[in-house]
């Protein structure tokens, strides 16, 4: 099979017009979140260190290995939830 240049061109135009337009079309879930563990004083989750916004990871509950979680806010932001926060759910 043989492609011309300018076919190919064409479709790869197609593709990325049609993938712009679904992405607009996307809303953000209201809260996306991720279950991490207390490392020192922060919540890790993978690679990435949050500091805790809402109870505390040094604090008497907290300690290295215990459950934290991180909230992905609608407006962008992140929301940190460790040991003896007000949301037993979260922390």
């Amino acid at each position: 099979m043989q492609f011309s240049l300018s076919s190919i061109l064409v479709t790869l135009a197609v593709v990325s017009s049609a993938t712009a337009a679904v992405r607009e079309g996307t809303t953000k879930r209201s809260a996306d979140t991720t279950e991490g563990e207390c490392n020192g004083t922060s919540c890790q989750v993978g690679f990435d260190n949050f500091e805790c916004n809402k109870g505390s990871c040094a604090g008497p509950k907290g300690g290295d290995g215990k459950r934290c979680t991180v909230v992905d806010n609608p407006d962008g932001s992140t929301t940190s939830w460790c040991p003896g926060c007000s949301d037993p759910n979260l922390c």
